[in-house]
């Protein structure tokens, strides 16, 4: 009987691997934003894009869903300069930073593909899964050098007795979006998507809270908490504290496919 059970099993696992078809490939596209430095145009967002890549792993579970695992880096940035808001553009708050994104998800088709070449060789899908990311935002400071904003805290953070505290440079954050995807042969895949992560964190951009009393920042943190220099600003608010950051990823992924093959069961296990 417990022979019987394991040869069932394995025959099972073995039936599934050779069901399953595994893709391997590159991801080339953009990165973008949205945060308390924001456009609120989806045009603009859409056009304030830095270049992205990330290498992909699909396992293709069933017609209808794919496990996949990826990681994407890319960069974001936003400018106050460059907002139509004549307040952002007083305000004078800039950032960059590079994003380095650890995904697993799934992908659910709309219709009955496989990741061969068939009848259906195409279909749109849906994406959602988890993400753990890392970020560090930056900005030029008065000399034009590039400066590491969360180790100066901007908004006070270093400050003896401060809220809030000192925020880290890794997040989670849940992916989600949609793609469509075609075969191009029996060993290409391709896929053209818009995914987005709602992140934990409302540091993407080094903007969250308040502005804090100048006398407590070193001068470098007191001139980047407050390039505009603007006058009477202490306790007010910098961006809004009530809504986390988000950012997106957008292009093409090229897969190639791998097949599993299916090995014969020893004689020792035969029946």
């Amino acid at each position: 009987m417990t022979k019987n059970v394991l040869i069932t099993l394995v025959l099972l696992i073995s039936g599934v691997s050779l069901a399953q078809k595994h893709e391997l490939g590159v991801f080339l596209g953009s990165s973008g934003y949205y945060g308390d430095l924001k456009e609120d145009q989806i045009g603009e967002i859409l056009t304030h894009q830095n270049p992205a890549i990330g290498f992909v792993h699909k396992m293709n579970l069933h017609e209808h869903v794919s496990f996949r695992s990826s990681l994407q880096i890319g960069t974001v940035k936003a400018d106050d300069h460059l907002s139509k808001d004549a307040n952002k553009q007083k305000r004078k708050l800039s950032f960059q930073s590079r994003i380095i994104d650890v995904s697993v998800g799934f992908e659910f088709n709309f219709f009955e593909f496989t990741a061969h070449k068939r009848k259906i060789t195409h279909s749109p899908y849906v994406y959602a899964g988890v993400s753990y990311f890392s970020f560090n935002p930056q900005a030029k400071n008065k000399e034009g050098q590039w400066v590491d904003l969360q180790s100066i805290g901007t908004e006070g953070q270093l400050a003896t007795g401060s809220t809030p505290n000192k925020y880290e440079l890794s997040s989670w954050a849940i992916p989600f979006g949609l793609g469509y995807k075609v075969n191009v042969g029996d060993k290409i895949g391709i896929s053209l998507e818009w995914t987005w992560r709602a992140t934990a964190t409302d540091y993407l951009d080094d903007v969250s809270g308040y502005y804090p009393d100048p006398s407590l920042l070193t001068e470098e943190a007191a001139e980047l908490s407050n390039p505009g220099n603007l006058d009477d600003v202490v306790g007010k608010t910098r961006g809004n504290p009530n809504l986390n950051d988000w950012y997106n990823f957008t292009g093409f992924t090229i897969t190639y496919k791998i097949k599993n093959k299916l090995k014969q069961c020893p004689r020792a296990l035969q029946l």
